[in-house]
């Protein structure tokens, strides 16, 4: 008698029972997708950045303006914004191929500058000009480069690294002087921007005339 092989037997006709194990199987598959890519990720990777304005302390969210900052790592110097034009004018200062007289010019026309952006000129001695001309000391304005190499301990100096010396001939007009080459002002090597009138300032008053 011949006997049917398990292979050409017909299936159950149960395609409902097939359609469920087919789920089954399926909802297996997504489920250990999901575990897997769950466990696969790394917590610190995960966690929130910090995007530049806030940063999580201790479970709070707080502004990074409000934490003290700290040193960097290398030395640095403060940067400060000025006008490329005054920069490069204040770069000519006490150079090579520059003349003495061309210094005192400059100097000149930065407290020109100053006058015109705030109505009057600088007042005081050369560290309260130099303050005012660079914005520093609680001034207003900066017109010159606060770190600018003739600068020094808070006055502008001359190209022999002697302060110039200031005085007032009118509300607009400033007499400047350098001591020159010696070094010592209201000497022979004076050079002078704006002389005073005679009687004021460094000028002596003129010599009285014939009767």
């Amino acid at each position: 008698r011949h006997t049917a092989s398990p292979l050409n037997m017909p299936l159950p006709q149960r395609p409902a029972t097939y359609i469920v194990l087919l789920l089954l199987v399926a909802l297996a598959g997504i489920v250990a997708w999901i575990y897997h890519t769950v466990s696969s990720v790394d917590p610190v990777s995960a966690a929130p950045k910090a995007d530049g304005k806030h940063s999580t302390i201790g479970g709070n969210t707080s502004p990074l303006s409000s934490l003290p900052s700290l040193p960097s790592a290398g030395p640095s110097r403060p940067e400060f914004i000025i006008d490329p034009a005054l920069q490069q004018q204040a770069d000519a200062l006490n150079t090579p191929d520059t003349p003495p007289t061309r210094d005192l010019e400059i100097v000149a026309d930065f407290i020109t500058t100053y006058s015109r952006a705030l109505g009057s000129n600088p007042i005081g001695d050369n560290f309260d000009i130099t303050a005012a001309l660079t914005g520093t000391e609680g001034h207003k304005g900066r017109v010159f480069p606060p770190g600018h190499r003739t600068i020094k301990e808070g006055k502008l100096t001359d190209r022999w690294g002697t302060p110039y010396w200031f005085h007032p001939n009118s509300g607009s007009q400033m007499e400047i002087r350098s001591a020159g080459p010696d070094k010592e002002l209201f000497t022979q090597d004076d050079i002078v921007h704006n002389q005073s009138p005679a009687g004021l300032g460094a000028t002596p008053p003129a010599p009285p005339q014939g009767k």
